[in-house]
């Protein structure tokens, strides 16, 4: 699988998120998030940028301070800001060797490189969510889908106990074990589907699932 151009997926999602903010309602639930409006996941999105660009530009793996990163009252003001947070995490992406060690809440491959491939994965899931309020959410694109499979499944094994779970992407043809044992259950969907049943966007009736279905839903439970 080709590795993404991680800076030109986050700005190609990151723009059509503030593209809705544009034309829909800030005050419109998203039902992905639901406890927030679209101005409060603009908010969020707009600080996860700056939070994870001030982290790139340590350039050491070394807890970061969180700041506040208010974003603006002024909703003609929301969509600019947005986009300046976003160009300056792409900023600090661009000016560091992606082999530079860096804070992470995941254990393994702490490097700028994966903090890169994470907000790719960010900015799509997000940006469909932006676009449920008015009903039309495009699928994330194929390569970013299913890397953002490959993604979750691999921080899953760091964080998660094992799970006896295949998933099986059907545009690709890519098997995806979560452990080493024979699967108790075998999860078959589109890339996009299953990287959104993953991060709790979709549920198991958008996917096929064969086995023991309580195995999944015990994976799919938050981490504690």
């Amino acid at each position: 699988m080709p590795e993404l151009d991680h800076a030109a997926w986050i700005r190609h999602e990151s723009d059509a998120f503030t593209a809705v903010l544009e034309t829909t309602a800030l005050d419109a639930r998203v039902p992905g998030c639901p406890d927030w409006s679209l101005r409060d996941l603009a908010s969020h999105l707009g600080r996860v940028h700056r939070f994870w660009a001030e982290v790139v530009r340590a350039g050491a793996d070394v807890p970061p301070e969180r700041a506040a990163y208010g974003a603006p009252e002024d909703p003609a003001e929301l969509a600019a800001w947005v986009r300046a947070s976003t160009s300056d995490l792409l900023d600090a992406l661009r000016a560091a060797d992606p082999a530079t060690p860096a804070w992470t809440w995941w254990r393994d491959d702490r490097t700028v490189g994966a903090i890169a491939r994470h907000q790719v994965q960010e900015a799509a899931v997000h940006r469909w969510d932006a676009q449920s309020p008015a009903g039309r959410p495009e699928p994330i694109a194929a390569p970013v889908a299913d890397d953002g499979v490959d993604e979750f499944l691999w921080i899953a094994r760091q964080l998660r106990p094992p799970a006896a779970i295949t998933f099986v992407t059907t545009d690709s043809g890519l098997a995806r074990p979560v452990a080493d044992e024979p699967p108790a259950v075998t999860v078959s969907g589109s890339a996009s589907d299953l990287v959104l049943l993953l991060y709790g966007r979709v549920g198991v009736e958008s996917v096929q699932v064969d086995g023991d279905g309580a195995v999944l839903t015990a994976f799919l439970q938050p981490i504690q």
